[in-house]
């Protein structure tokens, strides 16, 4: 059965605050929510062929809207269905399913690989599209192969033909639609005990609160991270009206209520101005500005 642009669900005029985890004022000019693959491979199709500026959306933890979001539209795939499931050691997930999720899959079935990602607050997609990592793991060290929309065509690709490294791939100009990964049997309690390790490590050195996680790319070239950098800055805890620069952790800013882009914005640019001049080094953002 064809599925057509109007049986999607939108929303016009959607609030910020509901699509990103920094929840900050604002609007987007609207949000297709498709419920499958079908409808959203026609919204992503619709989009495309009528040149409309537009953003995907997984959980929104690496998106920074601008005032320039007011002419974007959303696709985002939270009411999508997940479909997760593992055939001996290899775990397949659509680009919906969360790291999370993921990780809960793998500790039922033995299988370590997930532990460090799934304290990671995002989705499969977006991990995979930003290669998303922490405490030295990365996505792409587990992926087998994913599978994509572009051209009109679903095509899937090996990790071998994907370009990728910290932080970045080449998978901007596609829709992503499932992966495959290929894990490690091991022993349920060593993997739950792993994940708990990372858990409260997060929890001791990361704050809580509205954020987009780290704003910034630690400058792996100089063996420096960019919360070192800030924080020698004296910049750590800095606020700018409802926008904080973490106390806990400097590589976070926090709305402390209402904290608008620009005020957010502001944080950026004082930590990149900071750090060139007392260090040298250019910062180069981890989020995405829409």
């Amino acid at each position: 059965m064809s599925v057509t642009i109007q049986q999607v669900e939108y929303i016009k005029k959607a609030k910020i605050e509901s699509i990103s985890t920094i929840k900050t004022k604002g609007y987007i000019k609207g949000v297709f929510y498709p419920k499958n693959q079908k409808e959203l491979i026609v919204t992503y199709t619709y989009l495309i062929k009528n040149k409309l500026p537009h953003i995907l959306i997984g959980n929104g933890s690496n998106l920074l809207f601008s005032k320039k979001s007011k002419k974007i539209i959303g696709i985002s795939t939270k009411r999508m269905k997940k479909r997760i499931f593992t055939k001996k050691n290899i775990l397949y997930a659509n680009a919906p399913t969360t790291l999370t999720q993921c990780f809960k899959i793998c500790l039922e079935n033995n299988l370590s690989g997930f532990e460090e990602l799934a304290t990671i607050p995002g989705t499969i997609g977006g991990a995979i599209k930003v290669n998303a990592g922490c405490f030295n793991k990365n996505i792409f060290s587990i992926i087998e192969e994913i599978k994509i929309f572009k051209n009109g065509k679903i095509e899937t690709i090996t990790k071998n033909n994907i370009n990728y490294e910290y932080r970045k791939t080449n998978l901007k100009n596609c829709l992503i639609l499932s992966a495959k990964f290929k894990l490690q049997y091991s022993n349920k309690k060593l993997i739950l005990d792993k994940y708990k390790e990372c858990l409260l490590i997060r929890s001791q050195k990361q704050p809580q609160g509205f954020s987009v996680g780290s704003v910034f790319k630690n400058p792996i070239d100089y063996g420096l991270s960019a919360g070192y950098l800030i924080e020698s800055c004296n910049l750590k805890g800095y606020k700018y009206k409802k926008a904080q620069i973490s106390n806990k952790h400097a590589n976070f800013i926090i709305n402390n209520g209402n904290a608008t882009f620009k005020q957010v914005q502001h944080l950026i640019k004082l930590c990149k101005k900071r750090v060139k001049k007392n260090f040298n080094i250019d910062l180069e953002c981890e989020i995405e500005i829409v």
